[in-house]
């Protein structure tokens, strides 16, 4: 299930992952994350993930395409999670885009706000 968050204003976008993830919610999100880019250029992406059971592979090949189309399109994007395979892949993803990628605890998550709103020097 996607759940977009009400944190999801201007050029945030922030989402949360849980339960079952099908193309169907890829068909959700997109949309509303291409809008965003057309609105505001790059983006911020805070993406919550609770109690994740699995991600069906036609979701994984919706996203894929649409990270590769999108690469240079998102600033920072705050990954909030327990499990320990999220550091992995926001290390495996961090080579394919120009995005700030960095994941943060459940209990940190304020802190993931934070991060996203500081500014670069």
């Amino acid at each position: 299930m996607l759940q977009v968050l009400e944190e999801s204003r201007g050029d945030l976008f922030a989402v949360q992952l849980s339960g079952h993830i099908d193309k169907q919610d890829y068909n959700i999100m997109l949309p509303m994350l291409e809008e965003k880019i057309k609105q505001h250029g790059k983006i911020d992406v805070l993406a919550e993930v609770a109690d994740l059971k699995d991600v069906s592979l036609e979701a994984l090949w919706e996203e894929i395409k649409f990270d590769f189309r999108h690469a240079a399109d998102f600033r920072k994007v705050a990954v909030v999670g327990e499990p320990k395979w999220l550091d992995w892949l926001t290390l495996a993803a961090s080579p394919f885009t120009t995005a700030k990628i960095k994941h943060f605890p459940p209990q940190q998550r304020l802190d993931a706000l934070n991060w996203i709103k500081e500014q670069e020097v």
